[in-house]
């Protein structure tokens, strides 16, 4: 985390979820190339699809200060931050046989000015109208281990797999007083979250099929955070062509943090609100 206060904010080196992406693709295919050669058969074996959909986001949630013996909360309906923006979600997927390795990455960016007047963690800001910033995303890298008959490769209507991973989820909020430029404050912080999830793929038709994802699992049983995040997702495709799938689904990514800083606690409730329609192609 990262709190400034009383002078103009240097500028920073931004890693954008984009960025996260491409460093946890390089991160799994030096993973998967480490301590072997990869054959001419391994090749053969291994899929890889790529998805890209249009995401209406819309962020929600609130985040709690405590200031001495009275708290501040910054509600982003309140601050006009919780406005829908059209983003990009990704997602790659890898089968190597009955193993699948997933990497997909959503995030919700929105800014806004308006009065504000409290605490937002360790600065305390004086009434005035401020430029507000805020940025919420969600990155994972999942490993799928199959449950049914289809998922390993046999005769089946339902492909379902227990997930296991890691959930990066980014939250950043930003004010700057627009009078009095040295006047600001934010909030910035990286929660690293392993989750435990189920994905399950069903054919309806025979060229129709139900996705759903879930994943889930208290931070607070394994990590030094005091959180939770869940996430899920539930997409309808239709394959005009074996290599080729039109989708449209929602999904909600959400969290729930309790820590402190410069000994103030912090309550943080978001989440992520996505509508998308998207396309997937199987190399």
């Amino acid at each position: 985390m990262v709190i400034s206060r009383g002078s103009p904010p240097a500028v920073p080196l931004r890693v954008t979820p984009q960025m996260r992406l491409s460093l946890l693709v390089w991160i799994f295919l030096l993973a998967c190339s480490c301590g072997c050669s990869i054959s001419e058969k391994f090749q053969q074996q291994l899929e890889v699809t790529a998805t890209v959909s249009a995401a209406r986001t819309a962020p929600e949630g609130t985040m709690t200060t405590g200031s001495g013996s009275t708290a501040s909360q910054v509600d982003l309906d309140d601050q006009d931050l919780s406005e829908s923006t059209l983003t990009l979600g990704t997602r790659i997927q890898i089968d190597h046989g009955p193993l699948r390795f997933l990497i997909d990455s959503i995030g919700a960016s929105s800014d806004a000015v308006g009065f504000f007047s409290g605490s937002i963690a360790g600065a305390d800001l004086p009434a005035d109208n401020y430029r507000s910033e805020m940025e919420l995303g969600s990155s994972r890298l999942l490993m799928a281990f199959p449950l049914s008959a289809a998922a390993r490769g046999e005769d089946g209507i339902l492909d379902a797999r227990l997930l296991a991973g890691l959930d990066l989820s980014t939250i950043r909020i930003h004010f700057n007083s627009t009078t009095d430029p040295t006047v600001f404050a934010e909030f910035d912080e990286l929660a690293p979250a392993p989750v435990l999830g189920i994905q399950s793929t069903v054919r309806i038709a025979p060229t129709w099929d139900l996705e759903g994802l879930f994943t889930f699992l208290p931070l607070a049983q394994i990590t030094d955070y005091d959180a939770q995040c869940i996430d899920g997702s539930i997409r309808i495709g239709w394959d005009p062509d074996p290599d080729w799938n039109i989708f449209a689904g929602v999904r909600s990514h959400s969290i729930e943090l309790s820590r402190v800083a410069d000994g103030r606690p912090i309550d943080l409730d978001f989440s992520i609100e996505v509508i998308e329609l998207g396309v997937e192609y199987q190399f």
